[in-house]
């Protein structure tokens, strides 16, 4: 395996191929492996994706994506190896794929989202029509090995025809992922959110919610790192911007860290990111019950999973009221990511797969 040519759907700024794959390519190169990350979003292109309006911008920055994936093609036929994550193109059918395997050149697809099922941002809806999710299942199927993000996942590879699966959560860099040295006792108590305008809307039930943690913790605040919400804002509410360099500092400001979402099957293909996230800075998490949340939490030592609106009420105050429950939630979130969920205990695994796909 002397080079690879990654092929992503974001610049730098989505988490998803941060995280699946920019971080793992020190340990590539320390093998000598060459490797060229290609993403379809260009970062101008990126930055406008999901606001509203923007369409004559986005038409013409998406024309120059498409034209740069069309020359892909023909870089690829310089590695040894392509490596797909999530998608090759945003619309349409698997024809980037199928061409690859009509050029001779043998691929790994990567996915850490229900993206076999329709789903689209609000801003882009008008597109919805044009995403071909069914063509996952071409993808899988004419891959050499999928890497799916968790066991649902991994099954729905499965009944797809993929020839080999494995499975590889979404990890962090516990170096770099860490509790904060020194935590302001002084000030007020914050539970966060982190996210994108993709999934704020999972938060309204939460909203409804606020009041009543507010009533018996009057000095908390609501952090929203990512998300927009429409003005003015609830009591205690704030919404700040997400930015990569401040994204670690983001989270070491949280008390207790919340992932609320719904129980349907696109929830059930997230890979508990948020989650990982908050535990691996020494936060605890409270976490709707749904998907791998379910396997990354034992409810009561290292998170919570409340099940109905009274246990997210009871568990965030219970929280809020106690520093040594926190501290003692925290570690224990911590230690469970460092063991599992880092990526010390991912590397190897994630080289190794890569050998024998491209040996096969």
């Amino acid at each position: 395996m002397k080079s690879i040519l990654f092929i992503v759907p974001y610049p730098p700024e989505g988490a998803s191929n941060r995280f699946r794959v920019l971080q793992f390519l020190p340990a590539l190169h320390e093998q000598g492996v060459r490797t060229r990350v290609r993403p379809f979003y260009s970062r101008a292109l990126w930055s406008v994706l999901y606001r509203d309006g923007h369409l004559p911008r986005k038409f013409v920055l998406g024309a120059a994506c498409a034209a740069n994936r069309l020359l892909d093609l023909w870089r690829a036929l310089f590695y040894d190896m392509v490596f797909i994550h999530r998608e090759s193109f945003p619309v349409g059918p698997a024809w980037f794929e199928r061409a690859l395997r009509l050029l001779g050149k043998h691929y790994v697809y990567d996915f850490d989202d229900a993206v076999f099922l329709p789903n689209a941002a609000w801003p882009n809806r008008l597109l919805a029509r044009l995403k071909c999710p069914g063509k996952t299942a071409t993808v899988v199927r004419l891959s050499s090995l999928t890497i799916a993000g968790n066991g649902y996942l991994a099954r729905y590879a499965g009944s797809a025809g993929a020839r080999r699966v494995e499975i590889l959560p979404t990890v962090v860099d516990t170096d770099l992922f860490r509790p904060a040295q020194r935590r302001n006792a002084s000030g007020p108590l914050v539970v966060g959110w982190i996210g994108s305008p993709t999934t704020i809307a999972f938060l309204t039930p939460f909203l409804e919610l606020w009041p009543r943690i507010r009533q018996q913790v009057p000095a908390a605040v609501l952090r929203i790192v990512g998300g927009r919400l429409s003005q003015p804002l609830p009591e205690g509410v704030q919404c700040v911007a997400w930015r990569l360099e401040d994204e670690i500092a983001e989270l070491q400001k949280f008390d207790i860290g919340i992932m609320p979402m719904p129980d349907n099957p696109w929830t059930r293909g997230k890979c508990a990111f948020k989650a990982i996230e908050y535990m691996a800075a020494g936060v605890p998490a409270v976490c709707s019950p749904v998907g791998m949340n379910s396997e990354l939490i034992d409810h009561g030592r290292n998170g919570y999973l409340p099940r109905d609106n009274d246990q997210w009420v009871e568990n965030i105050v219970a929280l809020a009221g106690d520093l040594r429950l926190r501290r003692k939630v925290g570690a224990a979130g911590r230690d469970e990511i460092e063991q599992a969920y880092s990526l010390k205990a991912a590397g190897p695994r994630f080289l190794r797969m890569l050998g024998e796909a491209i040996s096969d």
